[in-house]
């Protein structure tokens, strides 16, 4: 009954200790939005494509040096149908830092990452800010909100 019991009291001891960094650590999940005006693949061609801008923004948050385990995407999604442009485009991205200062710069960094993606496909389009098409806005828009 003691080895039972000390080995109980051990065990809880050590899993206490090794909870202690992860207790320590500041961690969420961030919604990532892009919408944009979508179309038909056909009559709409060169359209500015909100998964187009979710995929872009990967790109930039892959080339941004975050440390390994920092983040994970999730859930890449977008558009309605095979042959069209898609109107959005959506991930989530989960954080994980060692304090709260770490984890805004991540913030910050995927939210540079999502602008970056949105420009990069409004400037490969040739669209601005301000810009219509069919009257509704011709440009991407981002954006990054906590789940």
């Amino acid at each position: 009954m003691m080895k039972k019991t000390l080995g109980s009291i051990l065990c809880a001891a050590v899993l206490g200790a090794l909870s202690i960094p992860a207790a320590a650590q500041t961690s969420g999940v961030l919604s990532v939005d892009f919408q944009g005006p979508g179309g038909h693949s056909n009559g709409n061609y060169g359209r500015t494509s909100a998964l187009h801008a979710a995929g872009r923004s990967l790109i930039f948050l892959q080339k941004a040096g975050l440390a390994a385990g920092s983040y994970s995407v999730t859930g890449l999604q977008g558009g309605n149908s095979v042959n069209s442009i898609a109107s959005d485009g959506h991930f989530d991205v989960a954080l994980t830092a060692a304090d709260a200062t770490a984890y805004q710069a991540l913030v910050a960094q995927v939210t540079a990452a999502a602008k970056a993606g949105a420009d990069a496909e409004n400037a490969f389009r040739g669209v601005k800010e301000g810009d219509l098409t069919a009257g509704a806005p011709a440009n991407i828009r981002y954006t990054v909100t906590p789940k």
